[in-house]
């Protein structure tokens, strides 16, 4: 049996910039420790997605130190790292996911592609990315085909296929918005997610802020789109497991069951 465990680090951001830093050093820590391959951090963690931090003063260009920072804490712990923070893009702003690999190097770069902009959204002033990216990570003994989503493309069927057409065995969801107790909604963004996973036969991991900054309810989907685990609404370090070997199993036993009659990805252009 294959076990990816994952660390979902249900938790703030520091107002102070100063704060952030060794609070990430600290949380790899507790990670490494409890046996993850992976700690994922909720959207746009280097500004705590706060709106009024959302122009180029609180932006971060490639080069900037703490990316370099992130690499080597990720080689140190033996640790991937999936970081979302407000990147300078040739002169535009992005929401930006970068996940370094368990030796520090940059594995997977992803810009959001379905921002925020419509009236009083926090990302007005944002640009989208330019479609859907995959890779291939090493986390423990295994390789798996990892993509992205960034909070409101997981609302988007499209992104959800246009991730499996790219062969996405596991997709890292870092949030920012209530999940399970939004005031009109409900806990439909949940249940939206659960199905994403399903219809697109692959495992989710979401990793939100906690209360009061939204609701929690981080947690690991399996491709079936049973919850694997779940936090509360308080702050966490959510430990999941993902077995690789049953969710490859269960793909394929699908695939011979429904075959292309069933996904047709080369119809979906």
């Amino acid at each position: 049996m294959s076990v990816i465990r994952l660390a979902l680090a249900q938790r703030c951001a520091p107002d102070d910039p100063s704060r952030r830093l060794p609070l990430l050093r600290q949380w790899c820590g507790e990670a490494a420790a409890s046996g993850a391959h992976l700690l994922l951090l909720p959207e746009m963690w280097s500004t705590g997605y706060a709106p009024e931090r959302m122009d180029h003063a609180h932006a971060w260009d490639d080069g900037e130190p703490a990316l370099a920072v992130v690499a080597s804490l990720a080689a140190e712990h033996g640790l991937a790292i999936g970081l979302t923070y407000l990147a300078r893009h040739r002169g535009a702003l992005r929401n930006r996911l970068r996940l370094y690999g368990a030796d520090g190097e940059l594995a997977l770069q992803y810009d959001k592609v379905h921002i925020c902009d419509f009236t009083d959204g926090a990302e007005t002033a944002l640009q989208g990315g330019d479609g859907f990216v995959c890779a291939d990570l090493g986390l423990g003994a295994a390789t798996l085909r990892v993509g992205a989503m960034i909070c409101y493309d997981r609302e988007f069927p499209e992104a959800g296929r246009a991730l499996m057409r790219h062969g996405a065995e596991l997709v890292l969801v870092p949030n920012a918005c209530p999940m399970r107790h939004d005031a009109e909604l409900g806990d439909v963004r949940l249940q939206q997610l659960r199905g994403r996973a399903l219809e697109n036969r692959c495992a989710i991991a979401l990793c939100n802020y906690p209360a009061p900054q939204y609701d929690g309810a981080s947690c690991l989907i399996d491709a079936r789109g049973r919850l694997l685990a779940w936090a509360g609404d308080g702050p966490t370090l959510l430990m999941a497991e993902l077995d690789l070997d049953a969710l490859r199993h269960w793909r394929a036993e699908q695939d011979e069951v429904w075959g292309e009659s069933a996904l047709r990805p080369s119809r979906y252009r």
